[in-house]
């Protein structure tokens, strides 16, 4: 029989202890909360400090946000990219309303780190997601989480409008021509109230808004939006109430966890306060504008006064279309489809074809456009994420940030090594996190590019959502959004728009072919 030689172990193993995160989060950045926020903090840095089976991998703790939704919690964010990556093995918080405000996110995440092998544990609700039969009870806790959020929310709305109707709420907005005082309220700024003056005189004048903004543009004055004037500034301006003196508050608003800032059509009840602030524009001269807006938006019976004139173009030839009245039936050809040399033989389009045409766009971008422009949005995101981004030296500051950061890991080996002592690491690495700070604060500072076709794409969602079939309503957008609109020799015609955009219709099912 063989003999068995027993070796004995001649090392003890050391059993890896769970790596454990900690996240935090207040609500506002009220004072009583950051005490809150910091008591987080040393809660969960003492939690650990002596535990034998559990290590402090990091905490991640969102100050002074709120919020229903993670995107605005960049620590949050931090943290799922450090579960990701592998560095740690459970996350503990104080209660499922501090991990997430509604329940989709919450169980989504959940679910996400439990497919990572993660655990996560509330200790409010005595929740640990090692446990299966927790989700259930996540589902039921996310959800009073959400309705305390709600409540939140609603408690924040009714404090707003009572302030609105009291008159007592502070302008929030500052427009063109006021810059905010001492006490919050409005001050006229002398040099842009002379512009916002100029631009009502040429409007009475008879100047239109399109001129208007090319004007202004050939003369260098610097915009409200940080881009070149156009017909959608110029035609906000000429309906803002501030520059009378009054305020409307809750033009727009937001519903909980819906899209913020949608166009209040009546929703929500609206309030309108005489003489909050001082005036730019006299009540008399901002009556005639409307005024002189509403006529230029009523339909006209003679040709030359079609919303279409001057818009339409020859896609064969370039030239423009000239309109023709025969029996009060109006129509549009190119200027040289009857010249004596060169004769274009572009399609002939009766006005009311064009009017069904223009309408049925109109209705499909009032329909669809949030989903359109929305594409449109995020292909440019796309658009932006491939391109290299940053300036130049954008880039050489983040090159020696890296460099930094690869010192101080080639510093933590050493000192893993005893190559050095503890104290030479601690002040290199200290030295080297000021140096890594003021870095960072100079690419802070580094003035952000406005991004001019992400806003154009946006004022264009905007105008055709509040776009109501009226024929004030198709003039606003011919006037401010549309560039030119292209008559193929194909039947299709073409509405050339803002920030590069364009739409297609096809004319023949309109002629009723």
């Amino acid at each position: 029989m063989a003999k068995i030689a027993v070796i004995p172990k001649t090392a003890r193993t050391q059993d890896k202890k769970i790596r454990v995160a900690a996240y935090c989060r207040v609500s506002t950045d009220h004072k009583d909360q950051v005490n809150s926020y910091d008591a987080q903090v040393r809660y969960f840095s003492g939690l650990y400090s002596n535990s034998k089976t559990e290590v402090l991998v990091d905490i991640y703790a969102d100050e002074g946000i709120s919020g229903t939704s993670v995107e605005k919690r960049a620590e949050f964010g931090r943290l799922m990219e450090d579960c990701r990556s592998g560095k740690i093995d459970r996350v503990i918080t104080k209660s499922i309303s501090r991990f997430a405000r509604n329940t989709k996110d919450c169980l989504q995440y959940i679910r996400e780190l439990k497919s990572l092998g993660i655990t996560v544990y509330f200790e409010k609700e005595n929740i640990d997601t090692a446990r299966l039969s927790d989700e259930m009870m996540i589902t039921v806790m996310g959800g009073l989480a959400q309705e305390e959020s709600q409540s939140i929310s609603n408690n924040v709305r009714w404090t707003f409008q009572r302030a609105m109707a009291s008159g007592t709420l502070r302008q929030i907005h500052v427009p063109y021509g006021y810059i905010k005082g001492d006490d919050g309220n409005l001050v006229i700024d002398p040099e842009k109230a002379k512009i916002v003056r100029r631009i009502f005189d040429m409007y009475i004048g008879g100047m239109g808004i399109k001129r208007i903004a090319v004007q202004l543009n050939e003369e260098g004055i610097p915009s409200p939006t940080g881009i070149q004037w156009n017909n959608i500034t110029i035609n906000k301006m000429l309906r803002q109430e501030k520059y009378i003196g009054d305020t409307l508050w809750q033009k727009t608003y937001s519903e909980f966890m819906g899209k913020k800032y949608q166009t209040n059509y009546g929703q929500q009840t609206k309030y309108y306060l005489r003489d909050t602030h001082p005036a730019i524009i006299s009540r008399e001269i901002f009556a005639k504008a409307a005024e002189m807006k509403l006529k230029s938006a009523a339909p006209k019976g003679s040709s030359i006064d079609s919303i279409f004139k001057k818009k339409l173009f020859c896609g064969k030839c370039g030239h423009i279309y000239s309109s023709s009245n025969y029996r009060n039936n109006l129509s549009w050809s190119c200027a040289k489809r009857y010249g004596i040399a060169d004769q274009c033989d572009n399609i002939t389009v009766r006005d009311e074809t064009l009017n069904v045409a223009f309408r049925a766009m109109c209705d499909k971008l009032h329909i669809h456009g949030t989903e359109i422009f929305g594409k449109c949005l995020d292909n440019l995101q796309r658009l932006r994420k491939a391109q290299e981004g940053g300036t130049t030296e954008d880039k050489k500051i983040l090159s020696e940030i890296a460099e930094l950061k690869e010192k101080k890991h080639r510093l933590s080996k050493l000192l893993t090594k005893h190559f050095i002592e503890p104290e030479q690491y601690s002040e290199q690495v200290f030295e080297i996190d000021g140096q890594i700070r003021a870095l960072t604060r100079g690419m802070d500072k580094a003035p952000a590019k406005k991004d001019e076709l992400r806003m154009r794409i946006e004022e264009l969602a905007e105008i055709f959502k509040r776009y109501d079939g009226s024929v004030r309503s198709q003039t606003e957008i011919l006037d401010t959004v549309v560039e030119k609109i292209i008559i193929c020799d194909d039947g299709t015609i073409r509405f050339k728009m803002l920030a590069g955009l364009e739409f297609t219709e096809r004319l023949s099912g309109y002629n009723g072919e």
